[in-house]
């Protein structure tokens, strides 16, 4: 059997409920940790899941949302979030802290102690930011190895002012971005051409408005010859 095509701009978005069986076949660049997805949040719980994907040898970013301006499913405290990130921190390769979050600061000292690289996040859920270059300068000024921005598309010209976001400024600065929403499922496709690292995407439930399930993103990425 030939192995599957990396395709380095993609990231997973996955579980405690898939198994590595179905994740490994499909040949994305990057496995998202959803933990506030597991079935329990319990650190030593998260830890096992962790090391479970390591065997897949695929880059782990470990994400736990624990408020609704997160996109948070499950609310829990900042206590409980803090020990299960320095629980599993050592195990993974990137970890995403929301730059609203009052945990930022300790995790990205921890994190780049332990050379894990941090995603800063923001996410608007209604609207667009009223200034994205702002947004971008906080996260670099919190230390961000790569920004990551995700907003709700009111209207198409939304999703054109991201792209042009993404391409003036990803020359400069490891940005992830995408346009939330219906309007906002192209961005999917033709962000990662304009600078994004990585589109998101899932295997059996949507994580986020305007997402792609893998297969059908990797064939559109194939069509439009943007497939790494």
């Amino acid at each position: 059997m030939s192995m599957p095509k990396i395709d380095s701009h993609i990231a997973l978005v996955i579980t405690d409920q898939e198994t590595n069986a179905q994740i490994k076949s499909l040949g994305v660049g990057l496995l998202e940790l959803r933990a506030d997805l597991f079935k329990k949040l319990e650190p030593a719980y998260v830890k096992a899941q962790v090391q479970r994907r390591k065997q897949l040898k695929i880059p782990l970013l470990l994400t736990l949302r624990n408020q609704k301006e997160e996109g948070a499913v499950k609310i829990c405290s900042d206590e409980l979030k803090w020990h299960i990130i320095i629980t599993c921190l050592p195990f993974v390769d990137m970890v995403d802290i929301e730059l609203r979050s009052p945990l930022l600061k300790q995790v990205v000292i921890l994190a780049h102690k332990l050379k894990v690289k941090v995603v800063i996040s923001s996410h608007y859920f209604q609207s667009m930011p009223a200034d994205l270059d702002a947004v971008l300068k906080q996260a670099v000024s919190a230390k961000a190895d790569i920004v990551k921005i995700a907003a709700k598309a009111q209207t198409f010209d939304d999703v054109l002012t991201m792209l042009s976001f993404t391409r003036r400024w990803s020359r400069q600065h490891a940005l992830i971005t995408m346009s939330l929403g219906p309007l906002g499922t192209i961005s999917r496709l033709v962000f990662p051409m304009a600078g994004s690292l990585y589109t998101y995407t899932f295997l059996n439930k949507p994580t986020a408005a305007g997402q792609v399930d893998v297969k059908t993103l990797k064939a559109h990425l194939k069509f439009y010859h943007i497939l790494a």
